[in-house]
């Protein structure tokens, strides 16, 4: 017994989804907060990669990154994939609309800043547990009206800029998530530009895109710099995210990172096998993987009536001689078939 419970706790959080089609107790067992405070405990924590598939509607459904009951995918048309990977859907009811630029991911959990449907409405935010599944459970509103905002965290605290719409400034909340208090940080005076639905947080600091500058607010100095244009220049689609403190977008399809000391844009190299990724595909969404980057896209296929979710691994490495980085790809493949109507949203790492 001593054995099995050990094993248990040191297995992996993407098996579990597997491991609960076994039996109501295994189901159970997996969503249990005592096995997470236990591995915890024993020093087992890991990252797990959750998928927002979103349709024209604006309704989301939530997935993860799971290994396989086996080692191949029966497709539509009668293929086998070779991967042992799939998306695993979460059984959670009533997900609020999602939006890329609104949904963050802080420790285990998931926070989702609706965009409020008409005026005079504060935004709602949502929180899901990773850990059980229960469901969304609402926490204190965004207390400004903003209509156009986009949200990154640092230090787990979660950081919304957006437009007051009726001060007509920007404006900049923070959410406390051990707290559970908002707070705000003041944005500057007259003639500045204003905040776009861009951002995200390296090197300890908020960057948020304005009109043609990429701005910089450090917490523990509290003071706004001008870091300059070029940085904000790859993030014309939501194809972007943070690995390691470093900056990589795959705009366009092509594969960047930006080097903060040569302060310009240098091209991933490597990624021998990866498919020609293009903007036809459509949104491609980048996300963090235990410090390896994943891609998913969707692609469609003749007669359009679904589409298929791809994603591939990609381990990433510096060369200590030159400062280059090259991509090696570990895996790719098809994970899911779904309507066609459906997207990929937003790709988020949680601790588990």
């Amino acid at each position: 017994m001593i054995w099995y419970c050990s094993a248990w706790h040191e297995s992996q959080g993407l098996y579990y989804p597997t491991l609960s089609l076994v039996s109501k107790s295994f189901r159970s067992l997996v969503s249990s907060p005592e096995l997470y405070k236990t591995r915890s405990l024993f020093g087992f924590t890991e990252s797990c990669v959750y998928v927002c598939l979103r349709n024209h509607g604006c309704e989301a459904d939530w997935y993860t990154l799971c290994r396989k009951p086996d080692k191949t995918l029966k497709t539509k048309t009668g293929s086998s994939s070779t991967s042992m990977y799939a998306l695993a859907k979460v059984s959670v009811l009533n997900s609020p609309p999602s939006h890329c630029r609104n949904v963050v991911a802080v420790g285990s959990s998931i926070y989702n800043i609706a965009f409020p449907q008409s005026f005079n409405v504060l935004p709602r935010v949502s929180v899901l547990d990773c850990k059980s599944h229960t469901g969304w459970i609402e926490a204190p509103s965004l207390p400004v009206e903003l209509h156009s905002f986009s949200s990154s965290v640092v230090d787990h605290k979660i950081y919304v800029a957006g437009i007051d719409y009726r001060l007509k400034k920007n404006s900049l909340q923070v959410f406390d998530t051990e707290t559970g208090v908002w707070d705000f940080v003041s944005c500057g005076g007259e003639g500045e530009e204003m905040f776009s639905e861009k951002s995200f947080s390296i090197d300890g600091k908020f960057h948020v895109v304005t009109g043609e500058e990429l701005l910089g607010y450090d917490p523990k100095q509290g003071k706004w710099d001008m870091v300059g244009d070029r940085m904000g220049r790859r993030m014309s689609s939501d194809a972007y995210c943070v690995i390691g403190n470093v900056f990589y977008s795959a705009s366009k399809g092509v594969f960047q990172w930006y080097d903060t000391e040569r302060r310009r844009w240098r091209d991933l190299l490597g990624l021998v096998g990866l498919p020609k990724i293009t903007r036809h595909r459509g949104f491609i969404r980048l996300g963090d993987y235990g410090g390896k980057m994943v891609v998913f896209w969707g692609s469609c296929s003749w007669p359009y009536d679904y589409k298929e979710i791809w994603c591939a691994e990609i381990a990433l490495e510096r060369q200590p001689d030159t400062g280059e980085i090259w991509g090696n790809v570990e895996w790719f493949d098809e994970l899911l078939e779904i309507d066609i109507n459906y997207h990929v949203e937003k790709v988020l790492s949680t601790t588990l």
